[in-house]
């Protein structure tokens, strides 16, 4: 029989990002989900999972036939503004583990179509192969497909400005030096700005930047209003609660495959690397507030209890 201990051991990191201490396995963590080797318990688990049935099939071949996959806009879209790919199909944790694994995704590159995926979920798949440095317009970058969400990089007057950045410190931190070689030019970052509450948009940010500088005042975090108590009681109070709710909606804990775990529609999946969090030092308190952000001038509109408890656009 499994212990709690070996369980807990076997999730991976993926449910911790969504904690502000980023720690829900112990010790040893393993890679993503979708990539774990830990044998099932026989008869539980087949590797091809359960046959499509013939409603099945019939569903998802009226899918094909009705959708308008000819419409190829959304790929010329994905592919626009590409500067660089990431050659490292893996990122690694600080830990040892393997914090982020595109390879694992490379199944989706064998076909067109799978009689086990809905063709909807095999067309977002399929987009979000992206890995590497996009250009959005000149002075605003994105790293994209280096976990659940993109981060973002706007040119300020004095150096970057970082927007949202990713679930785990190593992945922002590969992002960031991606950037930095194709396009940093030798600038720090004087800004990061967290969207809202949810782990995936500040979960990296120790990979970025430095508290101390947070601190000094050298670094402005900027995020909406009442942003550290949603977090804290989205993340911690119901942390646990969220991180199920989490593994059952995606299928997270199934191996990545045509028969397990293929997409999470927003990004390929959730790393499983270092989570932290700096708190912020700037907050946007009114409905819309305008000012400048290392020269940028900027708009801000407070959305709350929108998809997060604490948004802001």
């Amino acid at each position: 029989m499994t212990t709690r201990r070996q369980f807990i051991q076997s999730v991976p990191a993926a449910g911790a990002a969504f904690a502000v201490a980023g720690h829900l396995v112990l010790d040893e963590q393993p890679a993503l989900a979708q990539t774990t080797t830990t044998p099932p318990l026989e008869g539980h688990f087949h590797p091809k999972g359960k046959a499509p049935s013939e409603h099945t099939l019939r569903v998802l071949a009226e899918a094909r036939e009705g959708l308008p996959f000819s419409d190829t806009k959304d790929f010329d879209e994905q592919a626009r503004g590409l500067i660089a790919e990431m050659p490292d199909r893996k990122i690694m944790a600080d830990a040892g583990h393997v914090a982020w694994d595109k390879s694992a995704f490379d199944f989706i590159d064998e076909a067109e179509e799978f009689d086990s995926i809905h063709p909807s979920l095999t067309r977002i798949a399929q987009l979000n192969q992206n890995y590497g440095l996009y250009e959005v317009i000149p002075g605003i970058y994105q790293v994209r497909g280096f976990d659940l969400s993109d981060i973002s990089f706007v040119r300020g007057k004095t150096g970057w400005i970082a927007i949202d950045p990713l679930i785990s410190a190593e992945c922002a931190r590969a992002a960031w030096e991606l950037f930095s070689k194709h396009r940093g030019e030798g600038l720090p970052i004087t800004t990061v700005i967290y969207s809202h509450s949810h782990g995936d948009h500040w979960g990296g940010v120790r990979g970025i930047i430095d508290e101390d500088d947070v601190r000094a005042g050298k670094v402005e975090i900027i995020a909406p209003r009442a942003f550290m108590e949603h977090t804290i009681s989205e993340n911690v109070f119901a942390g646990n609660a969220m991180n199920r709710r989490l593994f059952y909606q995606y299928g997270l804990l199934l191996p990545a495959s045509p028969y397990g775990f293929v997409d999470m529609a927003l990004g390929k999946g959730v790393s499983a690397g270092a989570a932290g969090l700096i708190a912020p030092n700037r907050y946007v308190a009114e409905p819309i507030e305008e000012f400048d952000v290392d020269g940028v001038k900027m708009v801000f509109q407070n959305t709350p209890n929108t998809e997060a408890p604490r948004e802001m656009n």
